[in-house]
């Protein structure tokens, strides 16, 4: 996922922008259930944000059920997500 292609330049707060962005791909199934996704550095890095940031968008994607964070291991797309998946 190209992190840097994200557009932050809308009336919405970046880290809502970014957790959309990545639901929108785990949706789709270019991000696979299991698949592990950026670390909130790669994402503040990638996207040209906050470490703040970041963590709220990963937190976000958490909290709807999209993916699921291992201790010492990082985030992954939960294994139950679908195309209907809400956010």
């Amino acid at each position: 996922m190209d992190l840097s292609a994200i557009n932050l330049d809308q009336p919405r707060p970046a880290y809502r922008i970014i957790a959309d962005a990545i639901a929108d791909e785990i949706r789709a199934g270019r991000i696979k259930a299991g698949q592990r996704i950026p670390s909130a550095r790669a994402i503040a890095d990638g996207a040209g944000v906050s470490l703040r940031t970041a963590d709220a968008a990963l937190r976000v994607l958490r909290e709807a059920g999209l993916t699921v964070s291992v201790h010492g291991l990082g985030t992954f797309v939960a294994e139950d997500v679908g195309p209907d998946a809400d956010d």
